[in-house]
């Protein structure tokens, strides 16, 4: 007589590995802008970004994965990764450096929301009523949380900043439409180091001039601490931790949990860094957050 199968647990290793990340994700905001007082933007980025490239080429030799890819695969991964972590990683260095921690990671959570419009537009899948319904409330807010400083006043600086932001996330819902018939073809690890080899180069390239100028003799323990938890945490094993929760629990329930990454954002840099919403903001989040969320689960 066989035993039943023991039912799924609610709560398993891969969300403990999840919740974790969105953790590291977070706070990663709040790491990086404390950061900008002992690095320039450009150098900080180029240098968590090679410890990021070193990760995940480290993994892949463990995983006993080769790189070598067909020609057209090949080509696919290069642009994406161009993409994905030459251009996406100058907007969000940039963005980051000139608007607040909190701001940048509710702007970076309507990338989901981005990519649905965008595949609309494209003709891949048709968005419900219900779906625009919320991509209209996520650009309301939107709008308020941008706008709404101190009361009702626009600070140009963190405005630009935003901006960057906003380009940012449009560049990594792009980067998502281009690369998800290569995900479907191409192992995600192998496909992750291939584009990284090819993204990396660039932005060490356009950081050359801050990376010489750079005082690395006279950074403290916390800068360098800073550089491994951004570059080898969030980016190069965080790869790794998000595809293995993406593997076991699937897009759904995976999706469920990046809904966080700005919560936590927003705490983080209340804590550390003394951020503040005004309350025309704080509605504003909400609305965002809200209108991500509606979208994600209308049907399509």
């Amino acid at each position: 007589m066989t035993m039943p199968p023991r039912p799924r647990s609610p709560f398993g290793v891969a969300d403990l590995v999840l919740a974790t990340l969105i953790v590291i994700w977070g706070a990663n905001y709040s790491v990086i802008k404390a950061s900008f007082r002992f690095f320039s933007p450009l150098a900080f980025n180029a240098a968590r970004f090679t410890l990021a490239t070193l990760t995940v080429l480290v993994l892949v030799k463990l995983s006993g994965q080769s790189l070598r890819l067909p020609p057209q695969e090949r080509k696919q991964a290069v642009i994406a990764g161009l993409l994905a972590n030459t251009v996406y990683q100058l907007f969000f260095i940039l963005g980051l450096a000139r608007t607040t921690a909190g701001n940048a990671a509710l702007i970076q959570a309507t990338m989901p929301m981005q990519v649905a419009v965008l595949s609309h537009l494209l003709g891949r899948e048709r968005l419900s009523l219900r779906a625009w319904f919320g991509v209209a409330l996520a650009t309301g807010g939107l709008a308020m949380l941008i706008v709404l400083r101190q009361g009702v006043s626009l600070d140009l600086r963190h405005l630009g900043g935003d901006g960057l932001m906003l380009a940012g996330a449009f560049t990594w819902a792009c980067y998502t439409l281009y690369a998800d018939p290569l995900l479907a073809r191409v192992p995600a690890m192998k496909a992750t180091a291939v584009g990284f080899l090819a993204g990396a180069p660039p932005l060490v390239l356009v950081a050359l001039p801050e990376l010489t100028s750079q005082p690395w003799q006279e950074l403290p323990l916390p800068a360098w601490g800073a550089l491994a938890f951004s570059g080898v945490l969030a980016i190069g094993l965080g790869y790794l931790g998000w595809n293995f929760a993406l593997r076991q629990l699937g897009s759904t329930r995976t999706a469920v949990y990046s809904n966080a990454t700005p919560v936590v954002a927003a705490v983080t840099a209340w804590l550390t860094l003394g951020e503040r919403w005004s309350p025309g903001q704080l509605v504003g989040a909400v609305l965002v957050l809200t209108g991500v969320i509606i979208t994600r689960t209308a049907r399509r």
